[in-house]
């Protein structure tokens, strides 16, 4: 029976557009924090899924030539985000109802709690879950020295969401061979400076550690933005926080995200050196990285 309903409810979610699915048994969150415990958000929850759907390889590599922003802005923030992931959370959650459980769809959190706890001894609203733990827990991937989550089949480069529910499904075993195997291009090619050269960030999930780089994000998000005239080519003599150039006004009125930085370290890098090493299982006829990574140099 369990396995059944584990079999449908994967198909369900892969018909709907997941790329990949996996299952985390509630006793694989036992060492996480209660405000970052999937209960915290669904106190009956018995089962976590983890979807984790691509970002289009052609958006990044457009980006890696100088070329064009705007797929990487559309396809893998405004369509995985607000689009399909809405879709294939809503697919999976009425399934479950009809079949008499109750699901909640967990999207990508906007922020940390913050609203106060409506009971003495209850979490904050609303839970910052981490997406990427989650898709840990639930055996499709692990944590990058970069924090990024990584699978075997392709690397950093996929968003990951999920949906709780009281079902009790079939667990997905944890990965055990590593995808990350240190090689720092993440940290070399991050222009930031943001990630660093050590992994000493512990977790534990079940009886395994994943281990990851501390993240610099204060220093990440101006690059990440756009703010760094050396890797955006955006920007005007003029342009400010309070004076945004055109392009940035665009993308946040059509798109509501601003990436310029378009990951240079810690997805195209990485999935460079993971693509020429066979690292992972899918490979492609163009390189993600040919020659140099441009800079502006009269920035």
């Amino acid at each position: 029976m369990v396995d059944d309903l584990t079999t449908r409810i994967k198909q369900l979610a892969l018909d709907a557009g997941a790329d990949l699915v996996g299952v985390a048994p509630i006793a694989r969150f036992d060492n996480a924090p209660f405000e970052v415990h999937p209960r915290s958000v669904f106190g009956a929850t018995r089962s976590v899924i983890a979807l984790a759907c691509r970002m289009v390889r052609g958006a990044l590599k457009t980006i890696e030539e100088g070329n064009y922003w705007q797929a990487y802005n559309c396809d893998s923030y405004q369509y995985l985000n607000e689009v399909l992931a809405p879709h294939m959370l809503r697919k999976v959650v009425v399934w479950l109802e009809d079949h008499g459980y109750t699901s909640v769809p967990f999207h990508n959190p906007f922020g940390a709690h913050l609203g106060r706890a409506v009971r003495p001894d209850g979490p904050s609203p609303d839970a910052m879950l981490s997406l990427r733990v989650i898709g840990c827990a639930a055996g499709l991937g692990e944590l990058g020295h970069s924090k990024l989550f990584m699978t075997p089949q392709f690397g950093p480069r996929q968003r990951v969401y999920a949906v709780l529910t009281d079902a009790e499904l079939e667990p997905t075993p944890l990965l055990t061979e590593p995808v990350c195997d240190e090689c720092g291009r993440c940290v070399e090619a991050c222009p930031a400076g943001a990630i660093d050269p050590e992994r000493n960030v512990e977790v534990l999930i079940g009886d395994r550690v994943f281990r990851h780089a501390p993240l610099d994000c204060e220093s990440c998000v101006v690059v990440h933005q756009g703010w760094d005239p050396r890797y955006s080519p955006f920007l005007k003599e003029d342009s400010s926080r309070e004076n945004p150039p055109p392009y940035f006004q665009f993308l946040q009125r059509r798109f509501r995200h601003q990436s310029i930085c378009g990951a240079r370290g810690c997805v195209r890098a990485c999935m460079d050196h993971l693509e020429t090493t066979g690292r992972i299982r899918k490979q492609y006829r163009t390189p993600m990285i040919e020659g140099e990574q441009w800079v502006i140099e009269d920035a």
